[in-house]
């Protein structure tokens, strides 16, 4: 009875499915959208005159401070978010390792897509909302260059690292589809207020259960200690 018991709780500490941690990642993710997006809002509104002429007379300098602010949310402020979920399943990954790989590629992929379009727009005059929107799913969780770089930090925490590269391109592509349906139906009719939310949630969702599997406790460092002490 014993050994069936041991048994029994170990498959229960391997568990990899945690649908609080599901929904706070999922929550970390949303938070962090609205705040790209706010900060989109700001860079128009509150500095307009100084970003439009940043853009009209010095676009090199104008797509350069976009990205870096851009990338900056993206890798300070969402890179510590997720980094202190991820902690608590493998504790030895550092928050520098994380930021770092989070800040760098999103880095790139703001100054080659997303703030020579916003710089553009803005120095026509014109609404950035969507550039910022569409941006932030681009670069924050549907970009596979993001997920081979945190692939790579979490090299030395779980066995499964390479499967977080396949966790973006597959969220990459069914957020793709999503998108292209949901400019589909808002070309059709007019949808609910839910409509344009509810697709980046689509991918914080399937991110967030590909989190959960490549961070489980029998792929991680601690998780295989554990395992291992004697019952």
């Amino acid at each position: 009875m014993t050994s069936r018991t041991a048994d029994g709780t170990a498959r229960d500490r391997l568990r990899w499915w945690d649908g609080r941690l599901l929904a706070t990642w999922i929550a970390v993710n949303a938070a962090a959208y609205i705040i790209i997006v706010a900060g989109g809002i700001v860079l128009e509104t509150v500095a307009s005159s100084v970003t439009r002429s940043l853009a009209e007379q010095h676009r090199v300098l104008g797509v350069l401070v976009v990205a870096v602010l851009g990338a900056g949310l993206h890798g300070v402020v969402l890179g510590r978010w997720q980094w202190r979920l991820l902690v608590t399943r493998m504790p030895t990954l550092t928050r520098r390792q994380w930021v770092t790989a989070t800040f760098v590629p999103a880095l790139i992929v703001w100054l080659l897509a997303i703030a020579p379009e916003a710089v553009d727009i803005l120095a026509q005059g014109g609404d950035t909302l969507a550039v910022f929107k569409n941006g932030f799913v681009q670069a924050l969780v549907l970009g596979p260059l993001i997920g081979l770089s945190q692939a790579t930090a979490l090299r030395a925490d779980t066995t499964r690292w390479m499967w977080w590269f396949a966790a973006n391109v597959t969220t990459y592509l069914v957020g793709a589809a999503a998108y292209e349906f949901g400019r589909f139906l808002l070309a059709g009719f007019a949808p609910g207020s839910w409509i344009t939310p509810a697709f980046p949630l689509l991918g914080f969702l399937i991110h967030g259960m590909w989190m959960l599997w490549v961070t489980a406790p029998e792929a991680t460092a601690s998780g295989r200690r554990t395992d291992l002490r004697p019952a």
